[in-house]
């Protein structure tokens, strides 16, 4: 990569699936990798030893609830007291109410789940400036197609990731100057325990039962992508949602399902 130098990487929600999966990537390119986590999420023993079982430096891992200001700063100065920099940004902590109908619909709800799926990506940004001095290079938000598709119960999660779609343009105009990278990353879903507590577990099993190819990407394409975006040879590529789906989005719906009845035993 043309970056070569050791780089410090936060990581918010990085102790599971997607993060933790993307957290190791930037570990294994040599970089230190600080990773957040919510209150009882992790056993911290258990996460580092994934790390150094790997012959990968262990990460500093800190508690802190990305709507919590003063979580924010302690996150911040320590990280300046310990490595004096933040070079890379990965905005990843996701969370909103799931949806079952109308009734589910509250004004309330929506503006928790911006609080804690939107916001932080912006304000984590701000903060960095005047805690540690200088905004990183790279501010990385994840996303998904529930701005674009029907997900069940997905219906303000997906209103965050619009936002965020949104936002990441705004914001590589006012950051332009700075020379911060904003970009957003969208994914096919990926079998992790939040996949499976929004959609249902029996989600896995029906997949698995016609073995559509392409339904999923794994944890490993989109630790890749994640890395190259902030490689420092995709630098050209700013304020866009890149979409990593291995090409299946224009095969996919119904004409798939119907010229491939046979094979998945229709």
């Amino acid at each position: 990569m043309s970056d070569t130098n050791k780089r410090v990487v936060l990581v918010t929600g990085g102790t599971k699936g997607i993060g933790k999966e993307i957290a190791l990537k930037f570990a294994e390119h040599g970089d230190d990798v600080v990773i957040t986590y919510g209150w009882g999420s992790i056993e911290d023993d258990d996460l580092i030893k994934e790390f150094t079982s790997r012959g990968l430096p262990a990460p500093m891992l800190k508690q802190a609830d990305v709507i919590n200001n003063e979580d924010t700063i302690d996150l911040l100065t320590e990280i300046k007291k310990r490595y004096g920099k933040l070079d890379i940004f990965i905005s990843n902590v996701s969370f909103a109410n799931l949806v079952k109908g109308i009734d589910d619909y509250s004004e309330a709800s929506l503006l928790k789940s911006i609080e804690y799926s939107t916001w932080p990506m912006i304000e984590y940004t701000r903060q960095m400036k005047n805690v540690i001095g200088a905004y990183p290079k790279y501010v990385l938000g994840l996303s998904s197609h529930g701005p674009s598709r029907f997900h069940k119960s997905y219906d303000f999660a997906a209103a965050t990731k619009a936002l965020n779609e949104t936002f990441v343009k705004y914001l590589t105009y006012h950051f332009y100057n700075e020379n911060v990278i904003f970009n957003i990353l969208r994914t096919r879903p990926v079998i992790t325990d939040s996949l499976l507590s929004t959609f249902g577990k029996e989600w896995e099993t029906f997949i698995k039962k016609y073995d559509i190819p392409g339904t999923h990407i794994e944890l490993e394409e989109v630790a890749k992508v994640t890395y190259a975006m902030c490689s420092g040879l995709m630098d050209g590529i700013r304020g866009q949602t890149i979409i990593a789906d291995r090409g299946y989005d224009f095969a996919e719906g119904l004409m798939r399902m119907y010229m491939d009845k046979e094979k998945l035993g229709m």
